[in-house]
């Protein structure tokens, strides 16, 4: 619990501090890259500390699905930020940045659709039963379901969004010359 609080009071912390301070688009992708980063490495340490613990007799809970995906989950978004981060920074550096403030905008909407989703993950996966079989799922369980879907359907439309974007930026300063 106390990791999960850290880790939103991080990521929703620092991009804020980053946005207020003026900073560059690069600067907020490459602030939550870090906290993806070291908030993955904190759960891989987790995930590590709780499979020792495991019996051998318990061996089947070793490969299980909630054991090992969290950890990638915010790796590979914090991989995928620092992607955005450098190729925003290389706009930046090379002169082909045309909305800052829109690929800000973007970067935000996207970012607090993923705080959401991996939130709701968070929750269905380590605090609520996780049953195997979808028909297994309680009722109340539609909401967190409805929430997560939802805003990974919200982040991917960022994602798309910030692509084309990124990509006009670029395709109008290669047409420029």
């Amino acid at each position: 619990m106390i990791y999960s609080v850290t880790l939103l009071f991080g990521l929703i912390l620092a991009p804020l501090l980053a946005h207020l301070r003026g900073w560059k688009p690069a600067a907020l992708f490459f602030t939550v890259a870090a906290v993806y980063a070291a908030s993955g490495a904190i759960s891989f340490a987790q995930i590590q500390i709780a499979v020792s613990q495991v019996r051998e007799a318990e061996s089947a809970n070793h490969d299980a699905y909630y054991v090992v995906s969290h950890g990638h989950f915010l790796v590979n978004i914090g991989i995928a930020m620092a992607v955005f981060g450098a190729i925003t920074w290389g706009q930046t550096r090379f002169g082909a940045m045309r909305y800052p403030a829109l690929t800000k905008f973007l970067f935000w909407i996207l970012h607090i659709a993923l705080i959401s989703s991996t939130s709701f993950q968070g929750v269905l996966a380590f605090i609520l039963p996780m049953p195997r079989r979808y028909i297994d799922y309680p009722e109340y369980m539609e909401t967190y379901i409805l929430i997560s879907s939802w805003s990974a359907f919200l982040s991917q439309t960022a994602l798309l969004g910030l692509l084309g974007l990124l990509l006009w930026s670029i395709i109008a300063k290669w047409l420029a010359r």
